[in-house]
């Protein structure tokens, strides 16, 4: 059994997949169809474990995401932030959700957060690419049982509180 203070590691290491699987190569007929899944990870242990995972991890994983997909620095890290913020802020509402209400809830904030990275592009100059950039959100909807299934087996195997 593991100690819960040393069971941080637990958090960084499941992060670092979920990163991991958002670098995976894909063809580029399928880029679209990629789950978001650093962001559903980092939504994961932002709803598990809100005052110990927030805004900084979600900056990071935001900026992190930015070097991986070579977008302009600071899109996707904002819509994180401010999509964290939002679950912080309702997270017991959200834990009382249905598996489906939570997806449906983690597609917004996704979508959210797509938004505000196509936004930061649009002040940047780059061209718009219609609403191609939605899809993961939808997509992502479908995976959030999967992901939430997995990583409370994982938090409750390791005891990480």
């Amino acid at each position: 059994m593991m100690v819960p203070a040393n069971a941080r590691w637990v958090i960084f290491a499941t992060l670092f997949a979920c990163l991991m699987l958002s670098a995976l190569p894909l063809p580029i007929s399928w880029s679209a169809l990629r789950p978001s899944w650093a962001m559903l990870g980092l939504f994961y242990w932002v709803l598990a474990l809100p005052h110990r995972v927030g805004m900084l991890s979600a900056a990071l994983v935001g900026a992190i995401l930015d070097l991986i997909e070579g977008a302009p620095a600071g899109g996707q890290a904002l819509g994180l932030v401010i999509s964290t913020a939002l679950l912080q802020l309702n997270y017991q509402r959200v834990r009382q959700f249905d598996i489906w209400q939570q997806s449906i809830m983690m597609g917004l904030l996704l979508a959210l957060t797509a938004v505000i990275e196509r936004w930061v592009q649009e002040l940047l100059g780059f061209p718009a690419p219609g609403l191609r950039y939605l899809y993961p959100a939808l997509v992502s909807i479908f995976f959030w049982p999967l992901v939430r299934e997995l990583l409370r087996g994982i938090r409750r195997y390791y005891e990480v509180t």
